[in-house]
């Protein structure tokens, strides 16, 4: 039985005579996607909306001739991106009867903590970002059209940026999405030292530190063993050294293959991407804004029916400003 509710009638379980244990059907996995993100604390009488900026000057000093005018720099704001303020929220009701006849006080404590909801969800939106990499909104489980453009209003994942002064464009995408191999690693790579340009046009530098997968069994331990083996993992030699043990990090996002209600998709469980993470504006510029942190409102009580509201809320963003600092490969098969 399952109710918003929760009462005497509707869950005659927890105050019946027989005596029983109670245990959750599974365990909810550990977010982790706020890791990719810069987290602007923003609070309070900020307003709804923030804009984030890229700025960028030219790369290389010019000869000074004698008696000439020196020649001066070029500083120019590149695209922006807008994030606007989404609030969440989740309630349970509780009656008099229920709080008073409860049997299983670890019950009522798993039920009205609600310390999940919110932060579940967030894991959730933050990850469809890379999940929806290649389109430029998808659909949420709440039925609003969320915007999923970077600065240069395409898809994220995208073989044409553009560059804001500069007719040059450039790729985030590995060609032909390859599975996670080191073929396919050394194709980003080429990306990660080819593809990183200012807006002038002009070579840029990022430090690629992680490689970002889902949960999918084959792809996991792919990389597990192509980072941590002693050897090269092409050859039998085991005198041969592995160049890339060490080299990354490995994250995992458990809903990065699943849809936009966070059931399983299986035609994006071999995504997977590589990031320069944990590095500020140096790295990838996608930020999550919080307004109002993850909490526990005041229970309310409706005094006429004696019926007590637990609720949690949060309030918060999630813009790209640059596809800089991301490389994907979208493989669906």
């Amino acid at each position: 039985m399952q109710s918003t509710l929760l009462n005497t009638v509707t869950f005659p379980e927890m105050t019946d005579l027989v005596r029983k244990k109670f245990v959750k059907t599974q365990r909810m996995i550990t977010p982790v996607a706020s890791r990719l993100y810069i987290i602007d604390n923003i609070g309070k009488g900020q307003g709804n909306t923030k804009r984030y900026d890229e700025i960028d000057t030219q790369t290389f000093a010019r000869r000074k001739r004698e008696a000439e005018l020196t020649k001066k720099a070029s500083v120019g704001v590149g695209y922006n991106k807008t994030m606007t303020k989404k609030r969440i929220a989740m309630e349970i009701d509780i009656t008099q009867e229920m709080r008073d006849e409860n049997r299983y006080a670890e019950v009522g404590s798993l039920i009205t903590t609600l310390s999940h909801f919110c932060p579940q969800r967030t894991e959730l939106d933050l990850t469809h970002r890379l999940t929806f990499a290649s389109a430029t909104s998808y659909t949420d489980m709440d039925g609003d059209t969320v915007a999923t453009t970077v600065g240069d209003g395409l898809a994220l994942a995208s073989a044409s940026h553009t560059l804001k002064y500069s007719s040059s464009t450039y790729s985030n995408r590995v060609t032909g999405d390859p599975i996670f191999s080191r073929g396919a690693l050394e194709a980003a790579e080429t990306l990660t030292v080819t593809n990183i340009l200012s807006n002038f046009g002009e070579r840029r530098v990022m430090n690629f530190n992680t490689i970002i997968t889902g949960d999918d069994p084959n792809t996991v331990n792919s990389v597990k063993q192509f980072l941590k083996s002693v050897s090269d993992v092409d050859q039998n030699n085991s005198g041969v050294m592995n160049v890339y043990k060490g080299k990354y990090n490995h994250l995992v996002l458990p809903y990065l293959a699943t849809t936009a209600t966070g059931a399983h998709d299986s035609t994006k469980r071999r995504y997977w991407f590589l990031g320069a993470i944990g590095q500020g504006t140096n790295g990838w510029q996608a930020y999550h804004g919080i307004w109002e942190p993850t909490h526990m409102k005041p229970i309310t009580e409706d005094g006429s029916r004696d019926i007590w509201t637990y609720g949690t809320r949060k309030g918060y963003g999630i813009v790209t400003v640059s596809p800089r600092g991301i490389i994907a490969s979208l493989p669906t098969s």
